[in-house]
């Protein structure tokens, strides 16, 4: 695979800086918002539920692709992968409007952010986790592709809503940012095969070369190499003299090929971060019912309290990385804390500055949620599961997008009220899951110290 210090500097700048800048795609939907209500009014005849598959559906539709992205990148070339997803995003996208009919409209839109955003999103990702492996580094540039997601979204939501006042259709020019960016990837980004190609060919040079290559001795799935995982999950996989030790005395390699039972911890993470995240989109992507609900103001003070949250996401992000390294796992339960008492306060004292800063506080801990699960992800899987495992995360993430509203809804529909008196139940909700997370955390570093203590005392 190819690594980080594989390239020359400059190299390794412009292939994140494509990468980066790549992230559009995910934030995509941003250029519709500006003009959701013109779409409504365009296509008035046509049935409200396409319109809405239109607007809110490429999400939902673009799963299935991130899944099945996920094993062709442990599979094949990522870097094939990616510019074939940014590719039909570039092409759905730029001429996505370039007829004016409402089936044409849902198609490109399926297209471009359903089926686009799922290919490129986990092969993004699945190249990040391939470029840095130390654990540290990995969090760190995941941290700096959120924060770059976050500001692209903010320009392309500012740039739609201007050149939107000189026709609703001309937001789609926004879209042709996407194009250098295509060019970008094919110039500076590198190759990334498979690890099982690196290995054959590898074993192929070895051949060539006239050396004869021993069979390896199978190795017996022994229990014990839980118990290196149990120490490298809380001292780090090199910091530790103890985890070493385990880790050679048993010759548990995680970078070897993936045993049974490996995908337990990834569903148990991909539960949690469905639950969180549907949490956290109801008050990211309908916060506009909320003020409406509440009386706070009008469409002007929504979209600023969407950029606050942004902005904050953003400055999150960009700290994520110094913040993960000094607390390790333990990083993203402050924010499962904050976000869960920011829906208490947003139901109790509505007022304008307090939502504003409320919401600020909410998108600034977001991140250090958010870039850990994708971080989290490749770290509790075999090293040749590390995409597959990204593209199950990505699609809970992504199924929540989608069911946030449906919870919302549904709240409000059997509580009789509306947004600000269902509030204090996603924030009793988020609460429960941080008490949880907090015990489980604890938990695991109470086992992984006694095994630690056990393993030097042996030595």
């Amino acid at each position: 695979m190819t690594r980080a210090s594989d390239l020359p500097k400059w190299r390794l700048i412009l292939a994140l800086a494509a990468l980066f800048l790549s992230s559009m795609c995910t934030m995509g939907d941003l250029v519709i918002s500006p003009i959701a209500a013109n779409i409504y009014e365009a296509f008035a005849d046509s049935p409200t539920a396409l319109i809405n598959l239109g607007v809110t559906g490429p999400a939902l539709v673009g799963l299935p692709f991130g899944l099945i992205a996920g094993i062709m990148c442990d599979r094949m070339d990522k870097k094939k992968i990616m510019l074939a997803g940014f590719l039909v995003f570039t092409i759905a996208s730029v001429f996505g409007i370039a007829d004016v009919n409402v089936y044409y409209f849902v198609v490109m839109r399926l297209f471009a952010t359903g089926v686009g955003w799922g290919i490129t999103n986990t092969a993004a990702l699945s190249i990040l986790a391939d470029l840095f492996t130390d654990e540290h580094e990995h969090a760190k540039f995941v941290g700096w592709y959120n924060a770059a997601m976050s500001a692209i979204g903010a320009c392309l939501a500012s740039c739609a809503g201007m050149l939107a006042t000189g026709g609703w259709t001309h937001a789609y020019s926004t879209y042709l940012a996407a194009i250098p960016v295509l060019v970008m990837l094919v110039i500076f980004l590198p190759s990334f095969p498979a690890r099982r190609q690196n290995e054959e060919s590898s074993a192929r040079a070895v051949v060539a070369d006239g050396a004869s290559a021993e069979p390896a001795v199978e190795q017996p799935d022994m229990p014990q190499a839980t118990t290196a995982e149990q120490v490298e999950e809380v001292y780090g996989m090199s910091a530790s003299s103890a985890a070493a030790m385990v880790r050679a005395l048993f010759n548990s390699d995680r970078s070897g090929t993936s045993r049974p039972g490996w995908w337990h911890r990834l569903a148990l993470l991909a539960l949690q971060v469905f639950l969180v995240a549907m949490l956290y989109f109801v008050m990211l992507y309908l916060v506009g019912l909320y003020v409406a609900d509440v009386n706070a103001g009008d469409a002007a003070f929504t979209g600023f309290l969407t950029s606050v949250m942004t902005v904050a996401t953003a400055l999150g992000s960009l700290v994520f990385g110094k913040a993960y390294k000094r607390m390790g796992n333990a990083v993203y339960l402050p924010a499962l804390l904050v976000i869960g008492v920011a829906f208490f306060v947003l139901s109790f004292w509505p007022a304008p500055p307090v939502i504003a800063a409320c919401l600020a506080g909410a998108g600034f801990m977001w991140p250090f949620y958010f870039c850990f699960f994708y971080t989290r992800c490749t770290e509790i899987v075999p090293e040749d599961k590390k995409s597959t495992s990204t593209s199950i995360v990505a699609a809970a993430d992504g199924l929540a997008v989608s069911a946030c509203s449906y919870l919302l809804t549904t709240a409000t529909a059997l509580t009789g009220g509306g947004c600000a008196s269902t509030y204090p139940f996603f924030g009793a909700a988020m609460l429960t899951i941080a008490t949880v997370s907090v015990g489980y955390w604890a938990a695991g570093r109470h086992a992984a110290r006694k095994v630690v203590d056990k393993t030097q005392h042996l030595c």
